[in-house]
């Protein structure tokens, strides 16, 4: 189906105080009501669709982390041979990471580098603007095969990020299924 880029707020978040803010940013926020998703996240955190795309395919969010080519390299038939031919884990790791080494790979070949810095100076000024009026922001990318509200996510892990620490290589490193944090630097 499609990429989308969710978010999570406090449960304590204010929306009709933020909502100018997201205007501003042309960020949607509506709220997701996804069990699966929500008995991961912490108690009562809130749980929104983040844009106003009609679907976030072509978002520059976790555009370089080449892990899904890694993927499917190691479920290759090339793998297979590798294995038969008894090749260890740690040879096959060498050769995959070889491989995707040797490849180009373009952040999003249908965007310029304006257009690539552009859309992560205002994600990077969203967060650090939405920061001053709460405690914590999360992002989450996923590839949906199935609604909004009934797509099962299992989320891998939970990382943690300090708005200092917040850059263009971590928004564009961006992992599928993991829950990205952002916090004010203070806390």
């Amino acid at each position: 189906m499609c990429f989308y880029i969710t978010a999570t707020l406090p449960k304590e978040a204010n929306l009709e105080r933020l909502r100018p803010l997201l205007e501003d940013f042309k960020m949607d926020f509506t709220q997701i009501n996804n069990l699966k998703v929500e008995t991961q996240l912490r108690p009562k955190e809130l749980y929104f669709r983040a844009t106003k795309s009609y679907c976030d395919c072509g978002t520059v969010l976790g555009s370089q982390n080449r892990s899904q080519e890694y993927e499917k390299l190691l479920k290759s038939k090339k793998v297979k041979t590798l294995r038969k031919k008894k090749w260890s884990d740690e040879q096959i790791h060498n050769w995959i990471m070889d491989k995707i080494a040797s490849r180009p790979h373009n952040v999003s070949p249908k965007k310029t580098p304006e257009e690539i810095n552009q859309e992560i100076n205002n994600w990077i000024n969203f967060i650090k603007e939405i920061l001053k009026n709460v405690k914590r922001i999360g992002i989450l990318k996923h590839w949906y095969k199935f609604g909004l509200n009934i797509e099962e996510i299992v989320l891998r892990r939970t990382t943690h990020i300090k708005l200092r620490d917040l850059n263009a290589k971590t928004l564009l490193k961006l992992e599928e299924d993991v829950l990205y944090e952002i916090m004010p630097s203070y806390i």
